[in-house]
């Protein structure tokens, strides 16, 4: 029968990580809740003595770090690993996994030779596709290096990036991770640079790391890269920018040219409050387009 008991810490085996899902096992708010009203959750713990965290590694770490020589706990009697396990996962759903929360959830019941039925089951508390694939890319997840693991949860990328990710070897996300750690990036962003890192790879055979010492953005980033794989695109940018800077049009009128320079159009907008606003616009385009600022633009149009 189950029972709560007051548990000694030293009578935790703490090394045992079997049943742990829980990444990364700070939490600071978790930490700030304990230290001023203490451990209302127990935790539930795997017998005999000395016990295996089932759930709980969080609050058990913390409590360690503030000095608890004992926690409450339910210690589970009559039950098998695997049960273990699934009481962890399950557990754990009330406050939400992150995304290698779950992979790790999945690559401990394959670990632990659950059949493929139960560990889709599962999948689908997670909320994921029961599909072979997805539990492929979430054991390598499960697999990854710890910067990327720290990447995925600090940033909350999306599955489509993170399989971008994944293409690079080891060896490449090794230095490729610590250059992102640099720079705020967001998910387009992060998006754009890592398709352009594959480009260079292609292209060049690898991937030229010390291209990139010094850059202190995104879009710092972006820039470099482009101007290595796409010279041609960079250059007319370039001229672009220095139209729209010659044109010198107010910030209420947007001239708008194709990413790719691949229509042979261009997009003019005009946002306007009033009628003077409207007059005001018009008369800049028409010295713009009597200085030629305009016609140089479409002639970038046309390559």
């Amino acid at each position: 029968m189950n029972h709560l008991e007051t548990i000694s810490i030293d009578q935790i085996n703490r090394d045992d990580r079997r049943f742990c899902i829980s990444y990364p096992l700070e939490n600071p708010m978790l930490r700030a809740s304990i230290e001023k009203v203490g451990i209302i959750q127990p935790a539930l713990l795997f017998g005999p003595c000395p016990y295996t965290i089932i759930a709980g590694f969080k609050k058990v770490q913390m409590a360690i770090e503030l000095g608890y020589v004992a926690i409450p706990a339910i210690i589970l009697s009559n039950i098998d690993e695997k049960e273990a396990l699934l009481y962890a996962i399950h557990d754990n759903l009330i406050r939400g996994l992150n995304t290698v929360e779950k992979a790790l959830a999945i690559e401990k019941m394959s670990r632990m030779d659950f059949p493929m039925p139960p560990i889709f089951d599962t999948m689908v508390f997670l909320g994921l596709k029961p599909h072979e694939k997805v539990r492929a890319i979430h054991s390598a997840i499960a697999h990854a290096e710890e910067p990327m693991k720290a990447l995925i949860v600090s940033k909350n990328l999306s599955m489509k990036n993170i399989e971008t990710l994944l293409r690079f070897d080891r060896s490449e996300r090794g230095p490729l991770l610590g250059l992102l750690s640099t720079v705020h990036v967001t998910e387009g962003s992060l998006r754009e640079i890592l398709g352009m890192m594959i480009l260079m790879k292609i292209r060049e055979g690898q991937i030229d790391f010390d291209g990139f010492s010094g850059v202190g953005s995104a879009d710092d980033l972006k820039r470099i890269l482009k101007g290595r794989m796409y010279p041609i695109l960079t250059s007319l940018e370039t001229k672009l920018e220095h139209i729209r800077q010659q044109s010198a049009l107010p910030p209420h009128v947007d001239i708008k040219v194709d990413p790719f320079f691949e229509k042979e159009y261009i997009d003019i907008g005009i946002r306007a409050k009033d009628i003077k606003d409207v007059e005001y616009a018009l008369e800049r385009l028409r010295k713009a387009l009597e200085g030629g600022s305009i016609g140089s633009m479409l002639e970038l149009t046309k390559g």
